[in-house]
C-alpha cells in the first residue's frame, strides 16, 4: 500500500478518535447507559481498525505466516460467535448463519491468527452492507480451502453505510491470503456479486 493511502487511513482514525473523545466528554456531564454502550462499541471498532492498520503497515510487502494444522470449522466458529455477541449488543445487527459442508476437511495448514483476523475484517464489512443476514460457509475446491462470507445487501459497488470505515479490511484480507503459499500456488481473495443478491467474499488458501 502506498504511503499516501496510509496517511489517509491514519487521518480517518484520528478523526474517529476525536469523535469518541466528544462522546466521552458528554458522558462526564450526563452519564447515560445508551451513550456509554455507543462509546464502548466505537472503542472496540477503533481497536479492530488499529490492529488491521498495524498488521498491514508492519508487513509492508512481505507478511510472514506461522502455519500449523488448524481446524477450518473452529476458526469460522470464532467469527460466528463474535457475530452472535454483536447481535446481542446491537439489535439491528444482521442474523448470522453458519453452514458447514460435511466434506470440508477437518484440518488445513494455515496461520490461524492471521486468517481469523482476515475473516473478522470480511465479516464486519459484510455486516455493514447486509440487510438481514450474513452466512458463513466453507468448501474444498481445486486443492484450496475456500472460506466464504455472504451478505444479502445491495452487492458490490453499493454506497458504504458506515461513516467509520477506512477501507483497510480488504487490503488486510488480500495480504493475509497472498502470504499463504504452497509451492507455486498462493492464496487469494475473490469478491463477487451473488446471483440471488448481495455480495460474496471468498478467502482461498492453498
Amino acid at each position: 500500500m502506498e504511503a499516501s493511502s496510509f496517511a489517509l487511513i491514519a487521518h480517518d482514525l484520528k478523526n474517529a478518535l476525536g469523535s469518541l473523545e466528544g462522546e466521552l466528554e458528554l458522558l462526564i456531564d450526563d452519564p447515560s447507559p445508551a451513550m456509554a454502550h455507543s462509546a464502548y462499541m466505537r472503542c472496540t471498532e477503533l481497536r479492530r481498525q488499529f490492529v488491521q492498520f498495524l498488521t498491514v503497515y508492519g508487513a509492508a510487502d512481505d507478511m510472514h505466516t506461522h502455519c500449523e494444522d488448524e481446524s477450518p470449522k473452529d476458526v469460522m466458529e470464532l467469527v460466528y460467535r463474535a457475530g452472535q455477541i454483536r447481535r446481542l449488543s446491537l439489535p439491528n445487527a444482521p442474523k448470522v448463519v453458519m453452514a458447514v459442508d460435511e466434506h470440508t476437511p477437518s484440518f488445513w495448514y494455515f496461520d490461524q491468527r492471521l486468517v481469523h483476523m482476515a475473516l473478522d475484517a470480511a465479516f464486519h464489512n459484510a455486516s455493514r452492507f447486509a440487510r438481514s443476514q450474513v452466512t458463513l460457509s466453507m468448501r474444498e475446491q481445486d486443492g484450496y480451502l475456500v472460506l466464504v462470507i455472504d451478505d444479502d445487501g445491495a452487492g458490490l459497488g453499493a454506497i458504504d453505510p458506515s461513516v467509520t470505515s477506512t477501507g483497510l479490511g480488504t487490503d488486510l484480507c488480500k495480504a493475509v491470503a497472498e502470504a499463504h503459499r504452497s509451492g507455486e500456488r498462493r492464496g487469494r481473495i475473490d469478491l463477487l456479486n451473488r446471483p440471488e443478491g448481495g455480495a460474496r467474499f471468498e478467502l482461498w488458501l492453498p
